[in-house]
């Protein structure tokens, strides 16, 4: 089995940071509203990062070849960010 390319690793974790906004989302609807008011902060910068790797994804789809590095930097860096910012989420989730 082949390794999968560049774009469908970046497009797979475009999909997990998603999963991860709808958890985030998820929590809130279960929470109390003192959860909610702690988490809405964590969702908007998720939300936020999430739509920014969305535009560099497009940008990524639509490059040439020799700007893929560039464009690919940039979404593992948004990645990273809303990677940090679900585990600043996830404290304030309750005990399972």
């Amino acid at each position: 089995m082949a390794d999968k390319s560049i774009p469908e690793k970046l497009q797979e974790e475009l999909s997990n940071l998603q999963s991860v906004v709808d958890e985030v989302k998820l929590q809130m609807h279960l929470g109390t509203k003192e959860l909610q008011d702690k988490l809405q902060p964590h969702l908007d910068e998720l939300e936020q990062e999430l739509s920014q790797a969305k535009e560099k994804w497009g940008a990524f789809e639509s490059s040439s070849e020799s700007a893929w590095e560039d464009i690919q930097t940039g979404l593992r860096k948004s990645f990273k960010s809303m990677e940090q910012a679900f585990e600043r989420a996830k404290q304030h989730f309750p005990p399972k």
